[in-house]
């Protein structure tokens, strides 16, 4: 059976319900409607939706089929008028829930009914096994050798043999011998090179990123999610927001140095910012989280610059604060970027990006409001990252002074080379009027000289006469 597309809306008193379903027969058509559970059979369709409220299948309920169109144009009343229901455009939660785990009730408090159930029994390192991956570090072995399988997309080769514990430490590591001091000095004082990037504020402030609405492909996509149930511990529940931190700097990143524009090189971004992507790492807090995508982009792309980092933070800012449904596009499109890619990065949609796509559906509002607040009051200074920017920076400044000072130099000698080309230029006007005075007494001597040759001529022309 096939789950068609549909789309859910409301006012006052009424819940509307459009089901997408241009290949079916109407005459094998059934519609039920149970407080908060939906139901839609019809051949080769079926949909099963519990909704966040009751809806009443009464006299006053209707039901259409645009032919033209495909679709069920369906209309119930609320069991309560004027209740409010939330997210009823978050298309996977709607759907019933697949696969529910046989919980213990003894051992959790469901904090709401969500389909995240947090695991409050104990908190340890035990809960989870020590060398798993993946979305909240559930998957074990599945996977063996998936670093060496995908060596374009993972940086940490053979995760199943390396701790938790122990990630981001080989990646500080790895991290430290990639680093090139000078690319980052290049970029540090090629202004027209990053002035591009830099002029432009938070990316997502704006009308333009204003009533932001799932598409057809997003729904498409949404709806073959599988509605999971999520048992989690507080602190993996605080990893796995941490790690859509990571996720959403690359993908931050991306959108400011492409100018909202990706490329074919978009997925490869978005995947070396993240150290959850590439070395299946987690984070305890935010900061370290924001060191960790400060360090990857000043070691990794092609632009490498703190003030870029600087102004991608305040793009993540600005992200957050248009709340789930604009958060949950974002994903979508890094989605179909990693499906799309000439890398197997849709390995990276498997274990991470679709699990998400479903989890941050049932997160509430005020938690990424409480992140952005978290993240907005920290502030990130370049010896946090322990890649002496400072120091390097401190001996370009140095070296150019050096370097002005030369030229200064050079200049001072070129100019007062110049300051005495006036008098050389004299002394050779002497030396001609001298010259003059020369050739003219030469000459002089020359005319005597030449008359008194001219005289002997005479003369021997007189004797020569005489004979």
């Amino acid at each position: 059976m096939l789950t068609p597309r549909f789309k859910l809306s409301q006012d006052e008193n009424h819940v509307f319900i459009v089901v997408h379903a241009p290949y079916t027969n109407i005459g094998d058509t059934e519609i039920d409607v149970d407080g908060e559970n939906f139901l839609f059979v019809s051949s080769p369709y079926f949909l099963r939706l519990r909704l966040p409220g009751r809806i009443i299948d009464s006299e006053r309920s209707k039901g259409s089929f645009n032919c033209d169109a495909g679709d069920f144009e369906l209309s119930f009343d609320k069991e309560t008028p004027g209740e409010h229901f939330e997210n009823l455009d978050m298309i996977t939660s709607l759907l019933a829930p697949r696969d529910i785990p046989d919980v213990n009730p003894a051992l959790v408090e469901i904090l709401d009914e969500d389909g995240i159930t947090f695991d409050d029994s104990e908190e340890n390192s035990n809960d989870t096994p020590k060398y798993s991956f993946g979305f909240a570090n559930k998957v074990t072995m599945e996977f063996s050798e998936i670093g060496s399988e995908f060596p374009q997309v993972f940086e940490l080769k053979v995760p199943e043999n390396v701790a938790i514990s122990e990630r981001n430490n080989l990646r500080i590591e790895y991290e430290n011998d990639k680093f090139s001091a000078d690319h980052y000095l290049a970029d540090l004082y090629d202004d027209e090179l990053i002035a591009p990037y830099l002029s432009s504020g938070p990316l997502y402030e704006g009308p333009e990123h204003e009533n932001v609405e799932f598409t057809v492909d997003d729904i498409s996509l949404l709806k073959e999610l599988p509605n999971k149930h999520y048992l989690l511990t507080k602190t993996d529940k605080h990893q796995v927001m941490l790690g859509l931190v990571d996720i959403l700097y690359g993908y931050c990143y991306d959108q400011r140095t492409t100018l909202q524009e990706s490329t074919v090189e978009s997925s490869w971004t978005i995947n070396k910012l993240s150290s959850t992507l590439s070395w299946f790492c987690v984070f305890n807090d935010v900061k370290e989280v924001l060191v960790a995508c400060y360090r990857r982009a000043l070691v990794f792309p092609i632009f490498r610059n703190f003030q870029l980092c600087e102004k991608v933070k305040n793009d993540l800012l600005s992200l957050f604060r248009k709340g789930k449904k604009f958060i949950i596009k974002c994903f979508i499109q890094i989605h179909g970027l990693f499906n799309v890619s000439a890398d197997p990065r849709y390995i990276l949609n498997q274990l991470y990006i679709k699990d998400y796509l479903v989890f941050l559906q049932k997160c509430r509002d005020e938690e990424f409001d409480e992140l952005c607040n978290n993240i907005a009051n920290i502030e990130i200074m370049k010896s946090d990252l322990e890649l002496e920017l400072e120091e390097l920076e401190d001996a370009a400044d140095m070296v150019q002074q050096e370097e002005a000072e030369i030229m200064e130099n050079e200049m001072a000698l070129k100019m007062a080379s110049m300051s005495l080309l006036p008098g050389l230029k004299k002394n050779n006007i002497i030396f001609e009027e001298e010259s003059d005075e020369y050739e003219t007494s030469s000459s002089d001597s020359s005319s005597d000289s030449s008359d008194e040759s001219s005289d002997d001529l005479d003369s021997d022309d007189d004797d020569e006469a005489a004979l």
